[in-house]
């Protein structure tokens, strides 16, 4: 079969944005861009982005950028995805205003805080990753659903590469694809997958982000660049299925993670400067510590079988008198007066 003379290109780039012009012409399906804010999905996110402003005069379809906030990322972080979507949204809103910016978040009785404090959960284990399918697949699923309910189909567009892990690689090696290069996502409906930049490397990702600096919304990658830096790590990605590894370890993720053994995105920050974020990291090991001590828990659990439970409801008063006076030491939103209200209904 000969290539598609479009994707036969001689960069990463060109490649890429072949592929995207070629997708994007090919049906009227919306398109659904996930955005962490890391680098990868930035890359992705402004080729998009710059696809559409060249395309504009074409017959538009819908495209979301869908974002995810869990409400327990580092606070840098956090600030950093917030002031990227606001940018991103004040710009579209007159450049390219068939796109649109959605934040979701977990229902209030999902949170983090919801789970660990109100219903007693112990911290997330390998085993036991609780938190990824209420904070972070639910409301993602969520948003998409309702979009395929009102289109029909969508094409959903991840930022995953395949250099990103041996593991990661061989999932995306081992997937049935169409003609067009989409795989068919195997746990939301009529949704399929495309990855426009799967054969970058690390290298082609720095570098475009550096060569193309600021990107076309408003504001600058420099405070992102800085973020790799101090952390030395990788982006916590959209999550769509538990297929995705844990964003713990040297990821960005949720500053909470007692999924791994020690978070070292959060020890990068505290090492480059960021002294104040150690009274979370303390928090942190205190909520792994506890998990483990089974006196902290109840000794049967929600079903009625033996033990360990739930943390027991004088754990959970004191973990919460300890939360709010971290939000004061630290000087940051840690929990929502939703989440305060619902523990309390508890």
């Amino acid at each position: 079969m000969n290539a598609d003379p479009e994707v036969v290109a001689s960069s990463p780039e060109q490649r890429a944005y072949a592929r995207l012009r070629s997708l994007y012409r090919q049906d009227r399906r919306p398109w659904v861009v996930a955005f962490s804010g890391g680098k990868d999905s930035t890359v992705l996110l402004q080729l998009v982005y710059s696809l559409l402003l060249e395309l504009k005069d074409e017959e538009a379809k819908p495209v979301f950028v869908i974002a995810s906030d869990t409400g327990v990322e580092a606070p840098n972080v956090s600030a950093y995805l917030a002031d990227a979507l606001t940018a991103i949204r004040a710009s579209a809103r007159d450049a390219l205003p068939n796109l649109t910016v959605h934040l979701v978040k977990p229902e209030v009785d999902q949170t983090f805080w919801s789970k660990l404090i109100g219903q007693g959960y112990p911290s997330p284990t390998r085993w036991f990753r609780w938190c990824t399918t209420n904070m972070k697949i639910k409301p993602s699923r969520r948003l998409i659903e309702g979009i395929t309910r009102r289109h029909g189909s969508v094409v959903l567009l991840l930022g995953t590469r395949i250099e990103e892990s041996a593991e990661r690689g061989r999932r995306i090696n081992a997937r049935e694809q169409t003609a067009r290069g989409l795989n068919p996502h195997h746990e939301i409906p009529n949704a399929l997958v495309a990855t426009p930049i799967v054969d970058w490397t690390t290298d082609d990702v720095w570098e475009y982000l550096i060569a193309h600096n600021p990107p076309p919304w408003d504001g600058n990658h420099d405070f992102l660049l800085n973020l790799y830096r101090q952390a030395s790590g990788g982006e916590c990605p959209v999550v769509f299925d538990l297929s995705t590894p844990s964003c713990g370890g040297s990821r960005f993720g949720c500053w909470t993670c007692t999924v791994v053994k020690e978070d070292k995105s959060m020890q990068g920050f505290i090492a480059s400067g960021e002294e104040r974020f150690e009274p979370l990291k303390r928090f942190r090991d205190e909520l792994k510590a506890i998990r483990e001590d089974n006196g902290q828990r109840m000794v049967h659990r929600k079903g009625g079988s033996k033990g360990p439970g739930p943390f027991r409801p004088e754990v959970r008063q004191r973990l919460l008198g300890d939360l709010l006076a971290l939000e004061r030491k630290v000087g940051e939103a840690l929990i929502s007066d939703e989440e305060i209200a619902y523990i309390q209904a508890q």
